[in-house]
Protein backbone atom coordinates (compact mmCIF):
# COMPACT_ATOMS: atom_id res chain seq x y z
CA UNK A 1 0.00 0.00 0.00
CA UNK A 2 1.55 3.62 -1.33
CA UNK A 3 0.42 6.11 1.10
CA UNK A 4 -0.50 9.52 -0.60
CA UNK A 5 1.73 11.59 1.20
CA UNK A 6 5.08 10.02 1.95
CA UNK A 7 5.18 7.95 -1.55
CA UNK A 8 6.98 4.95 0.95
CA UNK A 9 5.46 1.27 1.25
CA UNK A 10 4.16 -0.36 4.13
CA UNK A 11 4.73 -3.53 5.06
CA UNK A 12 1.81 -5.80 3.98
CA UNK A 13 3.61 -9.64 4.40
CA UNK A 14 0.65 -11.82 6.41
CA UNK A 15 2.40 -15.13 5.77
CA UNK A 16 5.95 -16.36 5.35
CA UNK A 17 7.14 -17.64 1.89
CA UNK A 18 9.72 -19.42 0.37
CA UNK A 19 11.80 -18.40 -2.65
CA UNK A 20 13.88 -20.70 -4.15
CA UNK A 21 17.22 -19.12 -5.54
CA UNK A 22 19.88 -20.64 -6.95
CA UNK A 23 20.87 -23.09 -4.57
CA UNK A 24 19.46 -22.19 -1.93
CA UNK A 25 16.14 -20.24 -0.16
CA UNK A 26 14.77 -16.69 0.62
CA UNK A 27 11.89 -15.99 3.12
CA UNK A 28 9.97 -13.40 2.98
CA UNK A 29 8.27 -12.92 6.53
CA UNK A 30 6.27 -10.28 8.27
CA UNK A 31 7.81 -8.13 10.67
CA UNK A 32 11.43 -8.29 9.10
CA UNK A 33 12.40 -5.11 7.16
CA UNK A 34 16.31 -5.84 7.21
CA UNK A 35 18.70 -8.21 6.63
CA UNK A 36 21.98 -8.67 7.93
CA UNK A 37 24.95 -11.21 8.20
CA UNK A 38 26.11 -10.56 11.42
CA UNK A 39 26.52 -13.95 12.85
CA UNK A 40 29.17 -14.81 10.26
CA UNK A 41 32.81 -14.47 11.45
CA UNK A 42 34.63 -12.12 8.80
CA UNK A 43 37.59 -15.00 8.36
CA UNK A 44 34.53 -16.92 7.66
CA UNK A 45 33.06 -14.93 4.98
CA UNK A 46 34.82 -16.50 2.07
CA UNK A 47 33.39 -19.87 2.28
CA UNK A 48 29.99 -18.25 1.78
CA UNK A 49 30.96 -16.84 -1.79
CA UNK A 50 30.22 -20.04 -3.75
CA UNK A 51 32.87 -19.00 -6.63
CA UNK A 52 35.60 -18.50 -4.71
CA UNK A 53 36.01 -22.04 -2.72
CA UNK A 54 37.72 -23.29 -5.04
CA UNK A 55 40.64 -20.98 -4.81
CA UNK A 56 40.81 -21.30 -1.53
CA UNK A 57 43.16 -23.90 -1.55
CA UNK A 58 45.63 -22.04 -3.21
CA UNK A 59 46.41 -19.30 -1.56
CA UNK A 60 50.23 -19.14 0.59
CA UNK A 61 48.46 -18.43 3.69
CA UNK A 62 46.25 -20.51 5.67
CA UNK A 63 44.92 -17.16 8.03
CA UNK A 64 44.84 -15.46 3.81
CA UNK A 65 42.28 -12.70 4.63
CA UNK A 66 41.96 -12.47 0.53
CA UNK A 67 42.28 -8.47 0.39
CA UNK A 68 45.83 -7.06 0.99
CA UNK A 69 47.93 -10.73 0.73
CA UNK A 70 50.28 -11.32 -2.60
CA UNK A 71 50.10 -14.58 -3.02
CA UNK A 72 46.45 -15.10 -2.70
CA UNK A 73 44.32 -17.53 -4.98
CA UNK A 74 41.31 -15.67 -4.50
CA UNK A 75 42.49 -12.43 -5.92
CA UNK A 76 44.82 -13.87 -8.43
CA UNK A 77 41.21 -15.67 -9.73
CA UNK A 78 40.06 -11.81 -9.88
CA UNK A 79 42.79 -11.24 -12.16
CA UNK A 80 42.46 -13.60 -14.42
CA UNK A 81 38.40 -12.75 -14.77
CA UNK A 82 37.56 -16.36 -13.03
CA UNK A 83 35.88 -14.46 -10.30
CA UNK A 84 33.78 -11.55 -11.19
CA UNK A 85 35.21 -8.32 -9.87
CA UNK A 86 31.66 -6.83 -8.71
CA UNK A 87 31.43 -9.98 -6.35
CA UNK A 88 34.64 -10.02 -5.09
CA UNK A 89 34.46 -6.15 -4.22
CA UNK A 90 31.25 -6.90 -2.79
CA UNK A 91 33.78 -9.62 -0.59
CA UNK A 92 36.10 -7.25 0.66
CA UNK A 93 32.97 -4.38 1.69
CA UNK A 94 31.29 -6.95 3.38
CA UNK A 95 34.48 -8.00 4.94
CA UNK A 96 35.11 -4.63 6.01
CA UNK A 97 31.55 -4.04 7.69
CA UNK A 98 32.04 -7.36 9.65
CA UNK A 99 35.97 -6.67 11.04
CA UNK A 100 34.90 -3.47 12.40
CA UNK A 101 31.31 -4.65 14.29
CA UNK A 102 33.54 -7.13 16.05
CA UNK A 103 35.97 -4.52 16.95
CA UNK A 104 33.63 -2.62 18.57
CA UNK A 105 31.17 -5.76 19.79
CA UNK A 106 32.58 -5.20 23.39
Amino acid sequence: MISNRNQKGKNTTTSTTLYKIQDGYIADTPGFSTFTIDEIESEKLAYYFKEFKQYLSQCEYGDCEHVKEEKCGIKKAVNENKINIGRYDRYCKLREELKEKEEHKW
